[in-house]
């Protein structure tokens, strides 16, 4: 063996240099610079995790605003539909006060083109009263001229009022 060992030209003083100087340096990472490292990387560990957890709190704070809008829509769209009711019973309302109202000035027309209508009847008949007067005070004085007595608008009167009571 130590034939081998000097073929390759291993010298036992410096094999055992050599370990004890990486022990040394393995001894001083170890307690220097693994630590460190050690406590780094957990530090890192515990903020990945804590990540995590507030991503998880984050999504189920997410959820519950969407289902809390999802709530407002919904309630919202009841308002809207409840609105929109009291719109159509206001407008159904209104429209029966406009329809009433237009039914009363319908009234108010047609009554007022009847007292119209009856006030031009009453003139026209004023009008034919006077000429049918006049056409009896003619007859009349042709049939009286006859007799030159003098001609009583009384009898006139009393003729033109018979006539028109027969005919009312």
């Amino acid at each position: 063996m130590n034939e081998f060992i000097k073929q390759f030209g291993i010298d036992w003083r410096l094999l055992i240099s050599q370990a004890v100087n990486f022990l040394i340096v393995l001894i001083i990472l170890r307690v220097f610079v693994f630590k460190s490292i050690a406590r780094i990387l957990q530090e890192r560990k515990r903020k990945v995790e804590e990540g995590i957890a507030k991503s998880e709190e984050a999504d189920q704070r997410l959820r519950d605003v969407q289902d809390m809008v999802q709530e407002k829509l919904r309630d919202a769209e009841k308002r809207a539909f409840a609105l929109l009711g009291e719109v159509e019973a206001a407008a159904k309302e209104r429209e029966a006060v406009l329809l009433e109202g237009s039914r009363k000035k319908g009234e108010a027309l047609f009554m007022e083109a009847a007292r119209s209508i009856e006030a031009e009847r009453i003139k026209a008949r004023s009008e034919l009263e006077k000429e049918a007067k006049n056409l009896i005070r003619a007859a009349l004085q042709r049939t009286i001229e006859l007799h030159p007595e003098p001609f009583e608008e009384a009898l006139l009167d009393k003729a033109l009022r018979s006539v028109s009571a027969k005919h009312i």
